[in-house]
C-alpha cells in the first residue's frame, strides 16, 4: 500500500517517528511503499541557521538532509527517493494542504499519515489547521496520530464506527481486511435513534421498521464477519450522547489499538466544526484511520 508520511523532522521525536513507522507497517504498507512529505516552512529558526546559503541549499537540499538523519537517528530507513521536500511558501492552510495533496495524487499514494499536532509555534500541523484540512479535503484515506496517542506493538483490536450507510458498508470490508491481516479482532459501533430502545409511541410502525432495520443491518456485519474469519463484538448504542463520545467511550472500554471511521471529502465539510470525524481524532488515545 502506497503511503505518503507528513513527516516533521523537528518536533517528533524517536518514539513518534518509530511508532508512525511501526504502524504504517502493521496496515500494509512495505518499507518501499513508505515516502515521506516535508512541508518547508520557512520561518522554521532551524533551517534558517546556517550562513551562506542560497535558495535552493537551505529550502531544497538541506531539508532533505535533515529527513535523512532525524529518520536515521530513530532507526528508520526511507530511500532517498522516497523523500519529498515541498518548498511552498504560504500562509494558507488550504493552499499549503492542497499541495501536500497534489503530491499524495502525483505519488499514487493510497494512504496519507500525518500528524495533528506539533510541538513549540509551528503551526502548520496543529490541531483545526493542517490535519483537519487534510481530513476534510482529502480523497485518499488518512492515518492519524494526536499528541497523546499510545501506538501499540502490535494491533490486537480494532474498532469500526459505522452509520450502516452503503459507504460505511463498503468500508466494513477493508477494516475487514485489515483485521484478517493482522489477526486482530473487531468491535462494531452504531449509534442508533433514541428510539431504537424505547419510544412514548411503540406501537408506531416506522419505529418498529427502524428497529428491525438496525437488527437485519447488525445481524448482517455479525455474517460477514463470521465468513471473514473475523471475532466480531457489535454495540448499538441509542443514549443522548454525541456519536464522538459514544466512540471514545467505547475504544477505551474494549482497549482498542485502532480507530476506523467513514468520512466524506468535501470543500463545505471543511468549513463546518464539529464534526465526529474531527472530535474522534482530537481525543482518541490511539491511532485514528479516516477511510475515503
Amino acid at each position: 500500500m502506497k503511503t505518503l508520511w507528513a513527516y516533521e523532522p523537528f518536533h517528533q521525536d524517536k518514539d513518534r517517528i518509530t511508532g508512525m513507522h511501526r504502524l504504517l507497517k502493521q496496515l500494509g504498507a512495505a518499507e518501499s511503499e513508505i515516502e515521506a512529505g516535508f512541508l518547508v516552512t520557512r520561518t522554521e529558526p532551524e533551517l534558517n541557521k546556517p550562513k551562506g546559503l542560497n535558495e535552493t541549499e537551505r529550502y531544497k537540499v538541506r531539508p532533505k538532509q535533515i529527513m535523512s538523519d532525524t529518520l536515521a537517528k530513530a532507526g528508520v530507513h526511507i530511500e532517498s527517493d522516497n523523500l519529498h521536500v515541498l518548498d511552498y511558501p504560504t500562509r494558507s492552510v488550504s493552499e499549503a494542504v492542497g499541495r501536500f495533496l497534489k503530491l499524495a495524487r502525483k505519488q499514487n499514494s493510497e494512504l496519507i499519515a500525518l500528524y495533528t499536532h506539533a510541538k513549540s509555534t509551528f503551526k502548520r500541523l496543529l490541531v483545526g489547521s493542517f490535519a483537519e484540512t487534510a481530513m476534510h479535503l482529502s480523497r485518499v484515506s488518512l492515518l492519524l496520530i494526536n499528541p497523546q496517542t499510545k501506538v501499540a506493538d502490535k494491533i490486537r483490536k480494532v474498532v469500526f464506527a459505522t452509520d450502516y450507510s452503503p459507504e460505511a458498508d463498503k468500508q466494513l470490508a477493508r477494516v475487514l481486511q485489515i483485521c484478517k491481516s493482522l489477526k486482530a479482532d473487531l468491535v462494531v459501533l452504531h449509534h442508533a435513534e433514541v428510539i431504537y430502545a424505547w419510544s412514548l409511541d411503540e406501537t408506531n410502525p416506522k419505529i418498529q421498521a427502524y428497529r428491525k432495520q438496525v437488527d437485519k443491518n447488525t445481524a448482517a456485519i455479525a455474517e460477514k464477519c463470521k465468513k471473514a474469519g473475523v471475532a466480531v463484538e457489535v454495540i448499538i448504542d441509542s443514549d443522548f450522547d454525541g456519536t464522538s463520545d459514544f466512540i471514545l467511550r467505547s475504544a477505551q472500554k474494549s482497549k482498542a489499538d485502532l480507530v476506523a471511521l467513514s468520512a466524506k471529502a468535501s470543500p463545505l465539510a471543511a468549513l463546518m466544526g464539529g464534526s465526529v470525524s474531527r472530535k474522534v481524532v482530537r481525543g482518541a488515545e490511539v491511532p485514528v484511520l479516516i477511510l475515503k
